[in-house]
């Protein structure tokens, strides 16, 4: 794969500065895709959740807070993976191996439901970047990962970061089984990645929103809602978030 030379955005309209990098857009290895079928309510459900760049503390926040809410909710420790770029322990830094070694993580038996949460600063018209691998995972890479770890089983993405709604828009993304929430249009950024913030805007309401057994859609309503309360207290532009749901989850509610 070659690499090229790129400036990995970091809140641009925020006036964060953008540091300059080498960046890829990752790609799949083929393997045999998971088996499954969509059902309305997953009895277990298997967790990623990844705060793919550290240069501001908003993105490890937000990745240990889901934890420790979706152990609220029931699920297990062993259930739930965590890849962050500011780790320290060698398999749980978020870089391209290890998120490629978590298809088989999040692999899980017929029925089971898949949960990915990934936030990161974002690259204009290419995804969310991995910092520490200098790469951005592009819809296709997402899209292969998800068809190979899921299959066809109810399969929840969060996308959190600039210019995420490019998870939204692609086609290949959008399939009957998958719910997916993304921070701003595609042609947007997103806001709240100041070091003096706890999470971005983004995912401190979806933390406020997230609520167990409540519809996906009531559950991005109150996203929606929140978010721009945030902008317009702010003073910043609105980034339009966005969701997709496929008609065979559209029942889906949260673990």
């Amino acid at each position: 794969m070659s690499w090229l030379v790129k400036g990995c955005l970091a809140a641009a309209v925020a006036g964060f500065a953008a540091g300059c990098a080498q960046t890829s857009t990752l790609t799949a290895p083929a393997v045999p895709a998971a088996q499954g079928s969509t059902s309305l309510q997953p009895a277990t459900w298997k967790a990623l959740l990844v705060a793919a760049d550290d240069a501001q503390p908003v993105f490890s926040n937000a990745v240990d807070a889901l934890r420790e809410r979706l152990m609220a909710f029931g699920l297990s420790a062993g259930d739930i993976s965590v890849l962050k770029a500011d780790s320290s322990v060698r398999d749980a830094v978020a870089d391209r191996r290890n998120i490629e070694r978590q298809r088989e993580r999040l692999a899980g038996p017929p029925g089971a439901g898949c949960f990915v949460f990934i936030t990161s600063h974002g690259y204009p018209r290419g995804g969310l970047v991995v910092a520490r691998s200098r790469a951005v995972i592009g819809p296709g890479y997402l899209d292969q990962l998800l068809d190979q770890a899921c299959g066809e089983r109810p399969t929840v993405v969060v996308a959190s970061g600039c210019f995420s709604g490019v998870y939204t828009a692609d086609r290949g993304m959008r399939r009957p089984n998958r719910v997916i929430l993304a921070a701003a249009r595609s042609d947007l950024p997103s806001f709240g990645c100041g070091a003096q913030e706890r999470y971005t805007y983004y995912d401190r309401c979806f933390l406020e929103s997230l609520r167990r057994g409540a519809p996906w859609q009531s559950i991005v309503d109150g996203i929606r809602v929140c978010v721009d309360a945030q902008e317009r207290r702010r003073g910043d532009p609105a980034s339009h978030p966005q969701a997709f749901i496929g008609g065979g989850v559209a029942q889906l509610t949260a673990f």
